[in-house]
């Protein structure tokens, strides 16, 4: 391994533990702090997928407005109203109509950027919901899940990668990568579920199979996303990781299913 990369690994595991124990004290306290943190999070990924199609500074409002709708449906379902959580991304899809409509007059722009503020809607705040609502069993199982899953990806694939998994994508993806990305988040959950889980063994390997299928999934959408802006990352927020869509794309895929299959199944 050379120096660069040694300091690359070094960055990488020093803000992960930081942003684990920002998240292990906000399930501690539950509650506001555990909201606020969750607002954050949605706000900050909003603006970096904002930025990838208009800038860093491009069209202020909409951003603004999209995190303030964000805010309303991940608020509205912690009180527990998700009905009205979908009123808020109804009037979303209102505004976004509104704004094509006026702006089309003007200058006969196509419908991309209410496109593009949707599409937000429905990627961020929309797929952050369950965060809301899990328990910390459950939130810390799919995250420690999904957290094992890009971590073993990135060490696998760095050391042994040398067979491209899909580079018109994602150039650095290795299948080798994303095998040891399989298998960490199959052992995680065959233990985690031995310890705290209601169900087989055999039903926590399929849940784990299930999860990093839908995280990897959800690595390379966003992948896809940069290749199309031409950027590397989502932003340099997270030093070693990029920003906090690139930190949380794995987790936006793989949360609303495992939340969905949960409630049939009762993992916990």
């Amino acid at each position: 391994m050379n120096e660069a990369q040694h300091a690359v690994d070094k960055k990488r595991i020093v803000t992960g533990l930081l942003l684990a124990a920002v998240i292990l004290v906000a399930l501690w306290f539950r509650g506001i702090p555990l909201l606020l943190l969750i607002m954050l999070v949605s706000a900050l990924a909003l603006w970096e997928f904002f930025s990838l199609f208009w800038g860093k500074s491009g069209w202020v409002a909409g951003r603004v407005c999209a995190i303030l709708l964000g805010w309303g449906m991940l608020v509205l379902t912690w009180m527990h109203r998700p009905q009205d959580a979908l009123v808020c991304l109804g009037a979303g899809f209102v505004l976004a109509a509104i704004s094509f409509l006026f702006r089309w007059r003007v200058v006969e722009e196509d419908f991309q950027p209410s496109g593009i503020f949707m599409a937000a809607l429905a990627y961020i705040p929309l797929l952050l919901l369950p965060a809301t609502y899990l328990d910390n069993v459950r939130l810390i199982f799919i995250i420690a899940a999904v957290s094992i899953s890009d971590t073993a990806a990135y060490f696998v694939g760095s050391r042994f990668g040398r067979h491209k998994l899909w580079p018109s994508v994602s150039p650095k993806k290795s299948s080798e990568g994303a095998v040891g990305s399989l298998v960490g988040c199959v052992l995680f959950c065959i233990v985690y579920g031995a310890i705290f889980g209601r169900v087989n063994v055999l039903a926590f390997l399929l849940l784990g199979i299930a999860v990093n299928a839908f995280a990897q999934l959800g690595d390379l959408f966003e992948s896809a996303l940069k290749r199309s802006a031409k950027v590397k990352d989502s932003s340099n927020l997270l030093p070693g990781h990029g920003g906090i869509l690139d930190r949380a794309d794995s987790l936006l895929f793989a949360m609303p299913m495992f939340a969905v299959v949960d409630q049939w199944f009762c993992f916990f």
